[in-house]
């Protein structure tokens, strides 16, 4: 195993560099006079606001680095893996965001109103839906898998086995800088649910790093991603509907 300390340096710069841009973002937010109004009745805008320099920086980066040869990280339609053809990971994304669905068993028992986005208007829900099926997967896939991974994985060398599977140590490291980003959401959550998401995300970052390291494209993990989010939130906008 080969570890270099430059290559981890810059991706960690570019994420920190993220990181600053979307403290800004909220920043600005929260000094308009209407800001307790669009977090109450439109949270979905600033929640796609953040995610713009998520896409736009590591996508440019990507650009320059590979001269327009997107492929090369990870934009590409072809796998490299029968095991984690797309069709596969959309099972997988499916049986993922239905077990997220769980959660609004109890609340119907218990006749408490269900947990999504309010208020419930076109807008809103448009929004949300665009968010949760869209743009979260497209920039934090881009972001920490199509660039911060593939980086890592061409300059770095040698794997880590995890429950029998080779894990490059590219995508061992990206999945602890994908968990580490999620300390962002202090700017939103209490400290307690932050820590959650980083572990959560952390682990979760092992497998959905293996799958775009087993594919070598970026529609695998992104299909997955806006699943697990983008599944239970239309679940409970049609349980609203119907109860």
């Amino acid at each position: 195993m080969k570890l270099r300390a430059p290559p981890i340096l810059r991706v960690v710069g570019v994420t920190a560099a993220v990181s600053l841009i979307i403290v800004g973002i909220d920043a600005a937010f929260r000094s308009l006079p209407t800001y307790e109004t669009l977090a109450a009745e439109s949270s979905w805008i600033l929640a796609i606001l953040v995610h713009v320099p998520q896409f736009l920086i590591p996508f440019l980066l990507i650009c320059y680095i590979t001269k327009g040869k997107l492929g090369d990280y990870g934009f590409t339609l072809k796998v490299k893996s029968p095991s984690f053809s797309h069709r596969r990971m959309l099972g997988l994304g499916a049986f993922f965001g239905l077990l997220m669905s769980v959660r609004y068993i109890p609340q119907i028992i218990g006749d408490a109103p269900l947990d999504i986005p309010q208020p419930i208007t076109l807008a809103s829900v448009v929004g949300n839906m665009a968010f949760q099926w869209i743009i979260v997967g497209l920039s934090e896939e881009t972001l920490f898998r199509g660039f911060i991974q593939t980086y890592l994985m061409k300059n770095l060398e040698g794997y880590v086995k995890v429950l029998g599977h080779d894990l490059h140590i590219g995508t061992v490291i990206g999945a602890i800088i994908w968990g580490a980003f999620h300390f962002i959401n202090i700017l939103v959550m209490p400290w307690e649910t932050v820590m959650f998401f980083v572990l959560l995300t952390t682990a979760i970052g092992l497998p959905m790093g293996y799958a775009y390291q087993e594919t070598g494209s970026l529609l695998t993990t992104m299909i997955v991603h806006n699943m697990i989010f983008g599944v239970p939130l239309t679940i409970g906008y049609i349980l609203h509907w119907l109860l």
